[in-house]
This record gives structure tokens, sequence and C-alpha cells, in this order.
């Protein structure tokens, strides 16, 4: 079995792994490179021919695994995408909702990278397909998804052809948020694709000290009579926080003020997780048996157009504004930073993984300044993280991942991480002996097992 990993090598995003074995060329993930100077790289020529590729198969549905799909369909790919169910009714959404933000490059000109068409006959190519269930992606080349507790509908896959068993993690979940399961333990392997976004980070703080961080910023921004905004990505971690923010505010714990979901995307996902309680964990099903809409509370107000996030502004603080894009490089989040985040009064709350290159990681690195649509715009509102928030399991997490198949790999790859966290997951590996041996992916470079 041969690997080339031709994305989310040395990086985070653009997941792209080719997998040949038994004669089969598959495709796991084809995601966009998201942050600086990524629109380049996402329009570069294939490192392979499109219309080579058997099938493709998808871990779930954020836009680095799968936000170069209509592209591929377009440069002459046609055969099967396998994703879970979930994954397959949110893909086409993210679709959407990416093509409006490109919208831009049309009116300056630009070819934007797909379009309707293309979105449409992407989705016409998806088979969904059940937890635990054996489906045959190419003769002699089967897949098992499993759920891996990172988003709605996400699975790290088991493929097994010509007698070995590769195991690809896709992202693995962090088991302290809530909604999701937890993930599953991992099947016996041959050979795993880890990911190691936090291959050097151990997330800091319990559930109870979640809610606890999140209560204090809301209290103090009622004190303060400020504005709290919080970027959180439109597909989990803004249904995350709504479900924190639904305890908060039915249990009495916050003072009464205006919260607004200004996330277009994030609504129209809404009804796609309502619609898969099986994916739910215990207490996420408690509450739903109670008929506890976990995603709806007293105060909470939903912007369905631009004149409706216009109008936030007029609305006197205290308030809590919830937009995308998690990583502040676009969405509706960057109109609000240009206007709040001058103003020291205000509190910035970020919850999410920053990749390099964005405005997110600039602030969180500490940046005095940042450039938004052009103008300077300097970061003085108090910025906090909570790193338990995050969808992504920390070092600890993936260790005992790793170790959950009960058997060695005789080889890991890891890949979806920064060198240095990449370099620290695989130190972290080897001292433990949970694989016979272990590789940071290079870009471009074949591995053969």
């Amino acid at each position: 079995m041969k690997l080339t990993f031709y994305g989310a090598a040395g990086e985070v995003t653009g997941s792209k792994t080719l997998i040949e074995a038994g004669g089969r060329r598959i495709l796991l993930d084809c995601g966009l490179i998201q942050g600086e100077g990524s629109d380049l790289r996402n329009r570069a020529p294939w490192a392979f021919d499109p219309k080579s590729i058997d099938a493709v198969i998808v871990t779930h549905a954020h836009l680095d695994h799968i936000g170069l799909l209509p592209r591929l369909v377009k440069d002459g790919y046609g055969g099967p995408v396998f994703a879970t169910e979930p994954t397959r009714e949110i893909s086409h959404i993210m679709w959407e909702d990416e093509a409006k933000v490109r919208d831009e490059d049309t009116e300056a000109g630009i070819e934007p990278l797909f379009g309707q068409e293309e979105i449409d006959a992407t989705y016409r190519l998806l088979r969904g397909a059940n937890y635990g269930e054996s489906v045959r992606v190419a003769p002699g080349f089967d897949v098992v998804f499993r759920d891996a507790g990172h988003v709605l509908g996400s699975a790290f896959v088991e493929m097994r052809v010509d007698g070995l068993t590769l195991v690809g993690s896709g992202d693995i979940g962090n088991d302290r948020v809530p909604i999701l399961r937890d993930t599953e333990p991992m099947a016996e392997a041959d050979a795993v694709i880890l990911e190691s976004t936090y291959g050097n980070r151990t997330h800091d703080g319990s559930e109870a000290g979640r809610e606890d961080l999140l209560r204090r910023a809301l209290i103090q921004t009622a004190e303060r009579k400020a504005v709290l905004m919080i970027p959180a990505f439109s597909l989990e971690r803004t249904q995350e926080i709504l479900y924190e923010l639904n305890g908060l505010v039915e249990g009495g714990a916050v003072p009464k003020m205006p919260i607004f979901l200004d996330s277009p995307l994030a609504t129209s996902l809404l009804p796609i997780f309502k619609s898969h309680p099986e994916c739910f964990d215990e207490q996420a099903k408690v509450l739903r048996a109670m008929g506890d809409d976990f995603f709806s509370f007293p105060g909470l107000k939903i912007t369905h157009n631009y004149r409706n996030s216009l109008a936030i502004d007029k609305v006197k603080s205290p308030k809590v504004i919830i937009a995308g894009s998690g990583m502040m490089s676009d969405g509706r989040i960057m109109r609000h930073l240009g206007r709040y985040l001058q103003d020291s009064n205000n509190l910035l709350l970020v919850i999410g993984f920053q990749g390099q290159g964005t405005i997110g990681r600039q602030i969180v690195d500490g940046a005095e300044a940042v450039m938004i649509d052009g103008h300077t715009v300097p970061v003085r509102a108090e910025m906090r993280q909570i790193e338990s928030f995050s969808a992504h399991g920390d070092r600890d997490k993936l260790l005992h991942w790793l170790k959950s198949s009960g058997r060695t790999p005789g080889h890991v790859f890891l890949n979806h991480g920064e060198p240095e966290a990449a370099e620290s997951l695989a130190e972290g590996v080897r001292q433990t002996g949970e694989a016979g041996q272990v590789d940071v992916a290079m870009e471009g470079k074949e591995y053969e097992f």
C-alpha cells in the first residue's frame, strides 16, 4: 500500500491523501487550504489526474476536508464520494456558503474555484453511510466509518484492502465537549494516519471549568455594559456554544442580555443537527426527551439577513455576538471586529484553533493591530481563550486513542498539524511505544508499508 500526502502535511488545512492499493487509487478527503496566501495554492494544478481517482472518502464536512471536492469534479472527477449521512447532508450547505463568500472573485473578474453547477454535480456523487457499516468503495477496497466525536457526522475510517487495514483518523474529537458522543476506540490496524493539530498541547480545564469561564465572561460583559464577541466555527462550535448558553440562561446563572447568532451558515445547519439525535451523547438525548430545545433560549436573536446583522450595531450594550468565521479570516465576525475590537471595555472570547496566517492567530499571538477590510484596527478588547471548547483532541487524547486498539500498529503517519505539534506528537508516540515506526508526513512524499 502506498500513501502520498498532497495536503495537511506540515500544516493543519488542506487535507488530501492519495491511497494506492489493490490496483486502486482512493483519495481520502479533498480540503481547502486556509490562511494567508491560500487562494493561489487552492488554484494550483492538481498533483494527480482527477480522472485517475477511483473513489473519494470524506471524514467530515469541515471545508479543510471537503472544500475542494467541487473543483475536483469541475476538473474531471466523476466517481463516487463516500461519507456518513450527516456529512452528506451538511456538505452541500458548506459548499454553497463557500461559493457565496467567493462571489467577490467573480465581481473582480476572477474565475471562481467552483459554482452552483459543480456543487450540485458533486452532491449527486455523494453516498451516505451509517456508522459501523462496511462499504465497498471500489473492487476489493472496503471502508467502515467510526464515530470520531469531532463534529456532527465526523468519522475516522477503517480501510481494508489486500489483507491490510489502514485507519485514517480524520479529526479526532475532544471528550470534554457537549452534544456529541465521545470518540469510538480505534480498530486494530497495520498503519494509521493520525492528525496532530494539538500534538504539543494539553487542553486546560474540565467541563465545569469551561462553563464557569463562559459564565464569568457573560457576567463581566453585563457589568461593564460591554460587547462580547465570540468568533465560532459554524459547524459544531456554534451549536456547542448555544448548548452551553442554553443551560446558563435557562438556569438563571447569567444576567439577561441580547445574544445574537449572526451566522447564516450555522443557522442553516441547526435543522440537520436536530434531525440526527442518534449522534447525540446521553445528556443531550435526555434534554431532547424532556422537550428542551438546547439551540433556543430567552434572549437569543437570530439574524436572517444582512440588514438584521447591521441592526445589531444599534442595540445598546451589553450584548453578545456569535459569528463566523472561527479563525476570524472572513464572515460576519470581520465587521464586528472592525467596530468593537478597538474598545478596551469589550471582550473577545477565542474558543477554537487559530491557523497560521489568520487574523485570529495574529490576535492570539499578541498583535497590537490587525488589518480588516483594508483598515488598521487596534487590538484593545480583552482577549480570553477557552481551550477546552476545542473540537480537537489534545496530545493526551490522541495518544490514548492510538493505544485504544489493543494492538500496536506497524506504522503511524502524522498529518494535519503544524511542524512543532507533529514533531512533538511523534516523540510522544515513540516514547510510549505505540507504533513500530513513526513518520511526520511531508508534502508530496510517497510512503509505503
